[in-house]
């Protein structure tokens, strides 16, 4: 199955719901959204996006928000529970030692900003780092600014294209995110932020063992109460990409950057292979960088 073929027989409906530019925020027509899932056999997905108010002939921004704030609110319990702020400061922090100088760690659509909190709470990152949390939805922004207000906590966030900051940025870092884009837009979204200055990147997402779709489904079963999450997580690990084409896009993308797998599927026992990254990094950095690693640089694999 083509990678597009598998988008068309997994939809998420949080790509449909919504559409944002670099600049703005365009109205969805629902009638088209609901044809198009129905015409490809999605009449569930279908049912669900017609459950979303609309505003005339659009769905309405204020409750596509509203569901898509419950959706991530859920995503941030899960966070919690697999430790990702742990999981994340333990691979990105030996980087953040070896850079010269104050970095600043972009996380792109950071949504609520659980991991932006996370390390403004631990201040696992140490002094020196900044961490901006970037993302088109404004929503999930005033949320993720209320959360870190309540948390008594100095966070930053910004609405916009995250390539684009008038901050350059040492490293881009992402959770959730990559699945979204087709295997042909990888190579795009690496190369911009090659183009941007960048050192390297961390980018974690759905690791597609052999248990992935039946885990995915009984854990988003067990766990999740709106039915969007429900929906959209199963579909999400079933879209997830394969080692190798996420390698294949950092060498066609990032031309001066050197991929990295960590966790590589295959080499690590699946029921433990939740959330893995894929890795760039500028070439000169990767030996220092292994061995700031110590024991966990076994777990690193160069393709």
């Amino acid at each position: 199955m083509s990678d597009r073929d598998r988008r068309r027989r997994y939809p998420e409906l949080s790509d449909l719901i919504v559409d944002f530019t670099a600049t703005e925020r365009l109205p969805v027509r629902a009638a088209d959204v609901i044809a198009t899932l129905e015409a490809d056999g999605h009449r569930r997905s279908a049912k669900l996006a017609a459950t979303i108010r609309q505003r005339g002939e659009f769905f309405d921004e204020a409750d596509a928000d509203a569901v898509l704030l419950r959706s991530h609110l859920e995503l941030q319990r899960l966070a919690e529970e697999i430790q990702h702020g742990q999981r994340v400061t333990r691979l990105l922090r030996p980087l953040v030692d070896m850079l010269d100088g104050p970095v600043t760690i972009v996380d792109v659509g950071c949504g609520l900003g659980y991991l932006v909190r996370w390390f403004a709470a631990t201040r696992s990152l140490g002094a020196d780092t900044r961490v901006i949390g970037v993302d088109f939805n404004r929503t999930l922004l005033d949320a993720a600014r209320a959360l870190a207000d309540a948390e008594q906590l100095d966070c930053e966030f910004v609405a916009g294209d995250a390539f684009a900051l008038d901050q350059a940025a040492t490293v881009y870092i992402s959770s959730g995110v990559i699945h979204h884009f087709t295997s042909d837009d990888l190579a795009d979204f690496f190369a911009a932020q090659e183009r941007a200055g960048a050192s390297g990147c961390f980018h974690f997402d759905v690791a597609p063992t052999a248990i992935t779709p039946f885990g995915a489904w009984l854990f988003h079963r067990a766990r999740m109460r709106e039915p969007l999450a429900r929906h959209d997580g199963v579909h999400s690990a079933l879209r997830a990409h394969d080692d190798d084409v996420l390698v294949d896009a950092v060498r066609a993308g990032a031309t001066g950057w050197t991929p990295l797998l960590f966790d590589a599927v295959g080499r690590r026992m699946a029921v433990l292979n939740v959330m893995r990254p894929i890795i760039g990094l500028r070439p000169e950095l990767v030996d220092a960088y292994e061995r700031e690693l110590g024991p966990l640089a076994t777990r690193l694999s160069r393709p």
